[in-house]
């Protein structure tokens, strides 16, 4: 380490230095903290550009147990498909706190997909039935491959069920995720691919419902992971009203979280939801109530899970002296 550098990371080293496993600790972690009230973490911050068809979005945390603060900055632009560009990219840059120094600037887009992964798999741990065997994932995209990764390491998953509008996408993932060696079936509905499943991840951009109330069996677990901006949703609100609901921070859940079309239309309310994730982890409130309950995890996303998996990378760069320095003052 040079003395007042900062170390540059960018995606090809990260993904040399952390895996789900160690994620998946880390991220449990960050949510004790956030459920002992020990973090600063404003409501994530929209910079909204209709212009170009995108948004910006800023989020900044300070926790004591990391002796870090940490600033996301991360756009969408779901459009820059024809411009080769990713539709998502992230920049996460971790300050001492004691003198505002940078201590690291890394890509934050590998960043944010295995702590996405990671948070799905911790509200699993906890709100889901631990004998959960069979897996459905609504979405075939980059973050359901991570999503499922993150499950394989907490549950004894025997078979898969894949569902998305574009049954290439499906093929591919099959393909890539063959690895896991579970059973990997396409479905060719939402409903066959729902049905009799232990745990739902829907992780699409839909803003209309794609998942029915009365396809789902008791005792289900839904990780509903898609739902990132206003007007967004990928279930019935009815699932909502009758669920245990879980959401990871109330402000950001009811402004672009799962909820957020449920509660403007008056389905649910404040009161209908039981616990933000915290809660539960630091289990200042129950989990599951008993083996019928139906579970669902509303994730937006928190800056505090940033904080911890950049901690983590940044600690792991530099035990392994990757990356480069850089001399910005």
């Amino acid at each position: 380490m040079k003395k007042y550098s900062t170390l540059i990371l960018d995606k090809k080293t990260i993904e040399k230095l952390v895996d789900i496993r160690k994620s998946i600790i880390a991220i449990e972690r960050a949510f004790y903290e956030y459920g002992k009230n020990r973090v600063q973490m404003p409501p994530k911050i929209y910079l909204h550009l209709g212009r170009f068809s995108g948004d910006f979005r800023a989020m900044p945390v300070y926790a004591d147990k990391f002796n870090k603060c940490a600033l996301k900055w991360v756009n969408v632009h779901p459009k820059n498909y024809k411009s080769g560009l990713p539709a998502v990219m992230a920049i996460i840059i971790l300050n001492d706190p004691r003198n505002g120094f940078p201590l690291c600037v890394m890509d934050g887009t590998y960043a944010t997909a295995l702590r996405t992964a990671a948070a799905g798999a911790v509200a699993a741990k906890y709100l889901a039935r631990p004998e959960s065997a069979l897996v459905s994932l609504i979405g075939s995209g980059r973050q359901a491959r991570m999503q499922l990764s993150g499950l394989y390491e907490i549950f004894p998953i025997k078979k898969v069920k894949i569902w998305s509008p574009d049954m290439v996408s499906v093929n591919n993932f099959i393909k890539e995720m063959k690895s896991l060696k579970v059973g990997l079936l396409p479905s060719k509905t939402a409903k066959s691919c729902v049905e009799n499943s232990d745990i739902v991840v829907t992780t699409t951009p839909s803003s209309k419902p794609l998942i029915k109330r009365q396809w789902l069996k008791k005792g289900v677990h839904i990780n509903a992971m898609g739902a990132d901006a206003k007007g967004k949703q990928e279930l019935d609100p009815w699932i909502l009203k009758s669920a245990k609901v879980v959401v990871d921070n109330w402000q950001q859940a009811v402004h672009s979280g799962e909820i957020n079309m449920a509660f403007a239309k008056g389905i649910i309310h404040k009161r209908d939801i039981y616990a933000d994730i915290g809660e539960i982890v630091f289990k200042s409130k129950g989990a599951r109530a008993d083996k019928n309950e139906i579970t669902v995890f509303d994730s937006t996303g928190l800056a505090i899970q940033d904080l911890a998996i950049a901690d983590l990378i940044y600690k792991s760069a530099i035990r392994r002296k990757a990356g480069k320095w850089f001399k910005f003052f």
